[in-house]
């Protein structure tokens, strides 16, 4: 077990009267890409949420590489610092170009100097083929451009692991292909990565593991393959029914 980097042990988060995460419990191993897939409101972005704890959980716990995750301020920008967020709508400084978008986070929590912020921004961008928008503005981009740069953002600050909450949902359907590439690159790379997303078959195509939730629970968490071909809930093959 020494290579699980992130232990979630009966994580639950109710608003109000509704249960939207009950009782979860599963660990990520480092170098995994883990999907999650599901029908919407089935408590998938909210588990995610509670893992970065842009939640705070009802009750459970999560470690991170053996040890509990604070709740204090210092403990949480310390997590944080170490896992990565991309979001379904980019959460791009609008008033700031994109290489300051992608450099303002090293430098603001002493990850990296000025100076090596540019240069790891510069390689970042030339990655993407997008070296000639690092004096652009977000709102001079694609939507596909923007969630490109939202997830090498996310990498500037080289973490151990990042979190995509529906990254191509907000895309037109052409400008899907361009992310899911990008994404399916740091799988290919190793990245330990956990992915909420209804791309179903690129989920299928790439995932080391798939997990699929329903009513806040975990129903199943199995390889892709076996998710899809050998699963015996009727719930989960009505859903692969429908969606593949």
């Amino acid at each position: 077990m020494n290579d699980v980097i992130i232990e979630v042990n009966g994580l639950t988060k109710e608003f109000a009267t509704v249960r939207a995460v009950d009782n979860v419990s599963l660990s990520i191993r480092k170098g995994e890409a883990v999907f999650i897939v599901g029908p919407s409101g089935s408590g998938k972005s909210t588990f995610l949420r509670c893992l970065n704890q842009l939640e705070s959980p009802s009750s459970g716990e999560i470690l991170f590489n053996g040890k509990t995750v604070g709740k204090s301020a210092h403990a949480l920008n310390a997590f944080r610092k170490q896992v990565g967020m991309v979001f379904q709508h980019f959460n791009l400084f609008p008033h700031l170009t994109i290489r300051q978008n992608i450099t303002l986070a090293p430098v603001k929590t002493g990850k990296a100097t000025r100076k090596e912020a540019d240069k790891l921004a510069e390689q970042l961008l030339q990655r993407i083929g997008l070296a000639d928008k690092a004096d652009a503005y977000p709102m001079q981009l694609s939507g596909g451009q923007k969630q490109r740069i939202a997830i090498i953002r996310a990498l500037a600050m080289q973490p151990d692991v990042l979190l995509f909450d529906e990254p191509t949902s907000a895309l037109d359907p052409e400008m899907v292909g361009e992310v899911l590439a990008l994404m399916k690159d740091l799988v290919q790379d190793g990245m330990t990565m956990v992915v909420v997303t209804h791309e179903i078959g690129f989920a299928c195509e790439v995932a080391n593991r798939m997990i699929f939730m329903d009513h806040g629970q975990v129903l199943a968490d199995a390889q892709p393959e076996t998710l899809v071909n050998q699963n015996d809930n009727q719930r989960i093959r009505d859903f692969f029914s429908k969606v593949l």
